[in-house]
């Protein structure tokens, strides 16, 4: 479950108040050390966890780096198989505040039903509307799956609320959805692979 999505805020909301505004010295210690590095370098290391798949697909994780504003680059590491690949997504342009969403292509390793594989991929994502507080986004494009040697299409809807967000993701072959918790510079994601096996994720950025 990689990133085809749309472009993500981290503006707008401070995800550690609840820790910074306490009269403990204890907790603001915690917001403190959550929220390091101050600066990140542009590194993000990402591990996902899915007890019940195959062995390929129980334990992933990935270090990306964003290059430029619109280029990020990196590598996924399946530990239990000791598979690697490449990663690229770059951000062909950004959505406007008319009717123009963004284009992202790139390529990335994921897992489709019970097979693992690199794909190429092409989508649009736009902000559509809020709602109570809740930013509705939708994203929807294509991807080539290099070993069903089939072109699929792929698309979602992503949900943010602050320091809250969810995702509904078709990834060509099947079904995902997660919701995230923002904590400084770390995100805390639970998961529910297929509609079926449960999962954690883990991002921090530095």
């Amino acid at each position: 479950m990689s990133g085809r999505t749309t472009d993500s805020s981290e503006g707008g909301y401070d995800s550690l108040s609840f820790l910074n505004e306490s009269d403990s010295e204890l907790l603001q210690s915690i917001g403190t050390a959550l929220n390091w590095p101050e600066e990140p370098l542009g590194f993000s290391l990402n591990s996902r966890w899915v007890p019940e798949l195959p062995a390929q697909g129980e334990w992933s994780t990935s270090l990306n780096y964003q290059a430029t504003d619109w280029l990020s680059l990196g590598v996924n590491y399946r530990p239990l198989t000791g598979d690697a690949s490449l990663l690229a997504n770059w951000r062909v342009f950004s959505e406007d505040d008319g009717w123009r969403p963004a284009l992202i292509v790139g390529t990335s390793n994921d897992d489709f039903g019970d097979i693992n594989s690199d794909s190429y991929y092409a989508t649009l994502s736009k902000h559509f509307f809020e709602v109570r507080g809740v930013d509705v986004s939708f994203y929807g494009g294509a991807a080539f799956i290099e070993e069903l040697d089939e072109l699929r299409t792929v698309g979602g809807v992503h949900l943010r609320k602050g320091a809250w967000s969810a995702l509904f993701m078709h990834s060509g072959v099947d079904e995902h959805v997660s919701i995230s918790r923002d904590l400084g510079n770390h995100t805390l994601t639970v998961l529910l692979f297929n509609l079926e096996f449960p999962g954690l994720a883990y991002g921090f950025r530095f």
